[in-house]
């Protein structure tokens, strides 16, 4: 390799590094104060990057809000594939152990609340009055998550596991309006929620579904 490409190859992983920084400091300060009142000069302040590099990777505040959704997207469903294959011990997973594997995920995260996903839930209470590029981003993240639960439950429906539902959407804009609500509610009030006994409904009311 040439060193003309080699230095191509550096800054590519530099800017990588930096992306991956900046955007887990985003998502640390928005879980304090929230979108609105986040400012670039608070991510430079804190990982040392001038704004220029923000700018340059990002484009804009809004820009940057979006990879951030897209970005938490990407680890949730790195550990929702660990969690999945911890579930069936890494032989092929069927619709009810996928949606096993998305309580025992969701939970698990709930109880630790890393930055990125306190970000991503206090994200869900901003898009109801904040920016247009939060809204957008987080209607689109909705739509995913939603789609996939619908085709998991319609596969399980379709194979026989699955008898409890009747219409495949609206369990899915249901499971996950209550997965909201539950990590909004453990935000706010974590002393006056038992998420063991949460959690041990949830996973009741999926079992009943089989």
């Amino acid at each position: 390799m040439d060193s003309s490409a080699e230095e191509r190859h550096q800054l590519e992983r530099d800017q990588e590094i930096a992306r991956t920084r900046i955007l887990e400091t985003a998502a640390r300060i928005i879980g304090e104060i929230g979108f609105a009142r986040l400012k670039i000069g608070m991510i430079c302040a804190r990982t040392g990057y001038h704004s220029a590099v923000v700018h340059q990777l990002f484009g804009s505040k809004e820009t940057l809000v979006q990879r951030l959704v897209e970005f938490a997207a990407e680890k949730f469903a790195d550990v929702f594939s660990a969690a999945v294959a911890t579930r069936t011990g890494g032989l092929t997973p069927g619709p009810m152990d996928m949606l096993r594997a998305l309580l025992d995920i969701f939970f698990e995260l709930l109880t630790d609340m890393p930055p990125l996903n306190r970000a991503f839930v206090v994200l869900w209470t901003d898009a109801t009055v904040g920016d247009p590029a939060v809204r957008s981003a987080m209607t689109e993240a909705d739509r995913r998550y939603r789609f996939a639960i619908a085709q998991t439950v319609a596969a399980g429906i379709a194979d026989g596991s699955i008898s409890g539902v009747r219409d495949p959407d609206a369990y899915a804009a249901a499971l996950v309006g209550q997965l909201r609500g539950i990590a909004v509610a453990a935000i706010i009030d974590p002393g006056g929620i038992d998420l063991r006994a949460v959690r041990a409904e949830m996973e009741y009311a999926v079992g009943r579904l089989a």
